[in-house]
């Protein structure tokens, strides 16, 4: 029987959303949790790593899905994550003067993101949310549950050498994929979620290409995929071990471009990301 937004969760509560790492998924991510809330599953904690964060975070700040979409499916957003970037002085710098190099300065998403929800806390949201990021210089990953929600959100995506790290909570934060794809381990102890539901947004595999540097760039990146499958694996025996329920959906669509992608293509990956969804529930 199909769901409507009147019928109970076929999920308890006490769930938690990890949203995956991803090249520009949090259209797809906001349009799966879009659906889930929908059709009535209310999870007590999002959360997740670089667009997953993204996603997430818009959804525990309280915007209505309507604005949440409009955000993820912009081109303004996109543009906002190099818009404060200046260009001849940062490649010089980083040439020559930075430790931490990286193309591109993010602060300007962070001014995006709070012209629309203001300093929200995040201690102060519902569901709780939880943002993962990376300090390369301790070689850690830390779990973000306080302080702004928009500086966290964007200190998630800060991909090493594409952005420079994001000061935030006292580090230099990077993209929390490096070690955590879908993060779950503050949650793997805690008494108030018993089912963990982690969605990763994956693409076909195209030609590679024969080019330095972008087949550089491509090894790399497969490397770092084959390490990030590996410690997933890792992490969904030890939550069953911890007794939490498991439940690892992935939606796959062609890989979003960065420069020539259209409004009408966000929507689709959002579309997809909200069928992932409702077939998700349809069958639980």
């Amino acid at each position: 029987m199909p769901l409507t937004p009147e019928s109970d969760p076929p999920v308890s509560s006490r769930v938690a959303i990890s949203l995956g790492a991803s090249f520009l998924g949090y259209a797809t991510h906001t349009g799966f949790l879009a659906k889930l809330h929908e059709l009535g599953l209310r999870p007590v904690a999002v959360g997740g790593s670089s667009a997953g964060a993204i996603a997430a975070g818009l959804h525990a700040s309280g915007l209505p899905p309507e604005k949440s979409r409009e955000i993820v499916t912009s081109w303004a957003f996109r543009q906002s994550f190099v818009q404060q970037t200046p260009w001849l002085t940062q490649y010089i710098r980083c040439t020559f003067a930075e430790s931490k190099p990286g193309l591109f300065k993010p602060e300007a998403a962070v001014t995006f993101l709070e012209s629309i929800f203001g300093d929200l806390k995040i201690e102060d949201l519902s569901p709780r949310f939880m943002a993962a990021v990376s300090d390369l210089t301790t070689h850690q990953t830390h779990f973000l549950t306080q302080g702004s929600l928009a500086r966290a959100m964007v200190a998630s995506c800060c991909v090493p050498t594409i952005f420079q790290p994001l000061q935030h909570a006292g580090m230099d934060c990077f993209d929390g994929g490096v070690a955590h794809e879908t993060p779950i381990d503050p949650w793997l102890e805690d008494p108030e979620i018993d089912t963990l539901i982690l969605h990763r947004v994956m693409h076909p595999r195209d030609d590679a290409p024969t080019v330095v540097p972008f087949n550089l760039v491509r090894l790399t990146a497969e490397a770092h995929a084959c390490a990030s499958e590996q410690l997933l694996q890792y992490r969904l025996k030890l939550a069953k071990m911890h007794g939490k329920k498991v439940v690892v959906l992935t939606t796959r669509h062609e890989r979003p471009a960065l420069l020539s992608g259209t409004e009408k293509q966000m929507h689709a990956f959002y579309e997809a990301g909200a069928r992932t969804a409702e077939q998700y529930l349809q069958s639980a």
